[in-house]
């Protein structure tokens, strides 16, 4: 007998199907296994050590794959941890962008184009924390990533149920 195949009542038993969870009753998401292999995905899509083009790592790589990932766990509740995980990829995208500009000028340069009045910082381009700066953050605002044409996993969820919203 094999241990994946069997019966459940779905109204008594939690148990998983084709990588969605399911709890007595309710659709919970996306099981703890796809949301790691859709993190090693992004990881793998930003990778640190690249220096490209933003507009065409999202337009080409990033995007394609989202609306993929998205369609297919967005049919729950999800929309929480669809926010979490938007928060977690522009944070990905602000690190790729530091790392690709590689010297402070560039930062500086963006952070004075933007009004940016106080000191201007010292920080470390390649670092993972400095993506959560409020130096990048500043110099790399949610608007950015909507100019650039970044797929929102919470817009396919509204999409998916506009009622909603």
């Amino acid at each position: 007998m094999r241990k994946k195949t069997r019966i459940v009542n779905s109204k008594r038993e939690r148990f998983v199907f084709l990588g969605h969870e399911f709890k007595p009753g309710k659709y919970v998401g996306p099981t703890p296994k796809a949301v790691e292999k859709f993190k090693e995905r992004v990881k793998e899509i930003t990778r640190r050590n690249q220096t490209v083009d933003i507009e065409q790592l999202v337009k080409k790589k990033l995007n394609p794959y989202l609306h993929g990932w998205g369609n297919y766990f967005g049919i729950g509740d999800v929309k929480k941890r669809f926010q979490g995980w938007d928060a977690w990829i522009r944070r990905r995208l602000r690190m790729v962008q530091l790392r690709s500009w590689k010297k402070i000028r560039k930062l500086h340069r963006e952070l004075r184009r933007r009004g940016w009045d106080n000191e201007l910082p010292g920080l470390r381009m390649t670092a993972w924390r400095s993506s959560h700066s409020t130096y990048a953050q500043y110099a790399m605002p949610n608007t950015w990533f909507e100019e650039i044409k970044l797929c929102s996993l919470t817009e396919i969820y509204n999409n998916l149920h506009p009622q909603r919203g």
